[in-house]
């Protein structure tokens, strides 16, 4: 990594901004465009994990009826993989129960 002396890269900056002005192009680091690139993961991997969430609160108000609070938030707050854990259990479940499985969970209408 190069380091300019201070007045050398303010120079620089200000010829630089004036370029990006003139040009009408913003130049971006590249630790920039990396820290963009996994802001975008992040967001498409919240998004699914959201969808999925919303999509197995919506199947299992079909199948048992509305969701206590309970229940919802603790759909909500699950992880990717834990999700996909209930949605298969979902298939041949009878209650809310089973989907949850045998582990501690809040108190519930369900």
């Amino acid at each position: 990594m190069l380091q300019l002396p201070d007045g050398l890269e303010q120079e620089c900056r200000r010829e630089l901004i004036a370029f990006e002005e003139q040009a009408n192009m913003p130049y971006i680091t590249s630790i920039e465009r990396l820290g963009r690139q996994e802001g975008r993961q992040e967001g498409r991997q919240e998004g699914r994990q959201e969808g999925q969430a919303n999509m197995l609160l919506s199947l299992l108000a079909i199948k048992f009826g509305p969701l206590g609070e309970a229940d919802r938030q603790r759909v909500l707050d699950a992880d990717a993989q834990t999700l996909l854990e209930w949605s298969t259990r979902l298939l041949t479940a009878r209650s809310c129960e089973d989907v949850f499985g045998a582990g501690p969970r809040p108190d519930s209408e369900h």
